[in-house]
């Protein structure tokens, strides 16, 4: 089972282990999440790799993948940071006081958790928001309507400005 977990649900099992909120059902619900998403991507994974070898594709699955991967991020960050606890308010932003923040806190694996938190707001951004992925797969994959607007045929000077 820990073979297939990502690198970072099994950082997190470890740390909750060696600190003990391994015990709180509440943060072994979240990791139980956590290693349930990472599955289900990795099984999506297989299914692409499959129907691409059948010469076959899996619409939205670039959609829906990246989708996955922004839930993951925030579950991983919030259930990082429950774990760590008050560690969690702690960060080395230079790799020279790395050594110092880990021996104070005992724990040289909750810098990486704290790196976490602060990087997992990029990826519900970049690459397409989670609302213009949903958008995509609703239009282009389950056939919906595209959202009423005159975006083609108004002059962009003469398009609402937020003042």
């Amino acid at each position: 089972m820990r073979r297939a977990m990502g690198g970072g649900a099994k950082l997190l099992i470890d740390v909750a282990r060696r600190n003990g909120t391994d015990q709180d059902p509440i943060v072994r619900q979240g990791l139980a999440q956590l290693y349930t998403w990472g599955e289900l991507g990795r099984f999506n994974g297989l299914r692409l790799k499959a129907a691409k070898a059948a010469g076959t594709d899996i619409p939205g699955m670039p959609n829906i993948s990246k989708l996955s991967m922004s839930h993951i991020m925030r579950l991983s960050r919030d259930l990082g940071m429950q774990i760590a606890g008050a560690a969690g308010m702690l960060h080395a932003y230079h790799h020279k006081d790395r050594a110092s923040l880990e021996s104070a806190i005992g724990d040289p694996a909750i810098n990486f958790i704290t790196e976490l938190a602060l990087l997992a707001q990029a990826p519900p951004i970049y690459g397409g928001t989670d609302q213009i992925q949903r958008n995509i797969i609703g239009e282009r994959v389950l056939g919906l309507p595209k959202e009423p607007n005159n975006d083609r045929t108004t002059a962009f000077a003469d398009l609402p400005k937020n003042a």
